[in-house]
């Protein structure tokens, strides 16, 4: 009894320490970041910000559209596209090609005037067979309203600062004016910045356009080739990360059980098994 109270109390002592190991090692660490602080607006110089509209509101007005046309003309037909936009008076900018596993495909953005924004999409969906199309409006008159008002609003608060300073004759009223002036010219500018962004988008129309053709099927069935190695690989290194975390899990256990034998061997392995041990005469061979 006190060979297997020993045992029972080793084997408890060693399964307990085992598991709080295991779990110790399966609690990660995490660490905390911070958020960046968003950057400010570009601040714009004054400029003219042309008439308002006839009707009194202010719309914007956006649109993107997207073309196939057929194998082995895209240069081509992108090259014609970019003089016809140019000959309707349309200014074409970030110009980007790409090629994909399945296609080749142009994209760019036009600016043109509200006035030709129709002729100008009906004359795209000449240029190739349309997947895609939308136009987007927005009525952002309440906006130019408020922000035309804003910058009224500071221009006054700016000519009074203007006056107290030339009214000023000691020096720490004089600092704290120009401070007050230094304020209020750079939220007049800011402001000034964001009407004039907006006035833009109303004056000049943004039309996302997007030229494709497909590649011919005997270049595609190259790429999943190539992409074959990588899954390969992947599913290798997935093998072995479960091997590894098999082997730390398992390994513990196997200590345990390798230290419980051997103790188990050491508490009982003197006794012989078997019956007893027969007579010595009964190994003399019988008189012939």
């Amino acid at each position: 009894m006190d060979k297997l109270a020993v045992f029972g109390l080793l084997s408890f002592v060693l399964m307990f320490g085992c598991l709080g190991m295991m779990g110790d090692e399966s609690m990660p660490m995490y660490g905390g970041t911070g958020t960046s602080r968003e950057a400010l607006a570009p601040a714009y110089n004054a400029v003219d910000y042309g008439q308002q509209a006839s009707d009194g509101t202010y719309v914007t007005k956006e649109g993107s559209i997207t073309l196939k046309v057929p194998e082995g003309t895209l240069q081509a037909k992108f090259e014609t596209l970019k003089d016809d936009l140019r000959a309707q008076g349309a200014d074409t900018s970030n110009i980007v090609y790409n090629e994909y596993s399945n296609r080749k495909q142009y994209t760019l953005t036009v600016l043109v005037p509200p006035s030709k924004f129709e002729s100008i999409s009906a004359m795209l969906q000449q240029a190739g067979e349309v997947k895609d199309m939308s136009v987007r409006l927005e009525d952002v008159t309440k906006l130019y309203t408020d922000l035309d008002t804003r910058i009224k609003n500071k221009e006054v608060e700016l000519e009074r600062l203007y006056s107290l300073y030339d009214k000023s004759d000691n020096v720490s009223d004089l600092l704290s004016v120009e401070r007050e002036v230094s304020r209020v010219e750079t939220e007049l500018e800011l402001l000034k910045g964001e009407k004039q962004y907006l006035v833009s988008k109303v004056e000049r129309s943004a039309i996302a356009i997007t030229v494709y053709e497909e590649k011919p099927a005997s270049t595609q069935l190259t790429l999943p080739l190539e992409s074959l190695g990588q899954w390969f690989f992947t599913a290798v290194a997935a093998a072995i990360s479960l091997i590894v975390v098999g082997a730390g899990f398992l390994l513990p256990i196997a200590i345990v059980a390798g230290i419980l034998w051997f103790a188990y061997k050491k508490l009982f392995g003197g006794k012989k098994k078997g019956g007893p041990k027969g007579p010595e005469h009964s190994k003399i061979p019988p008189p012939s």
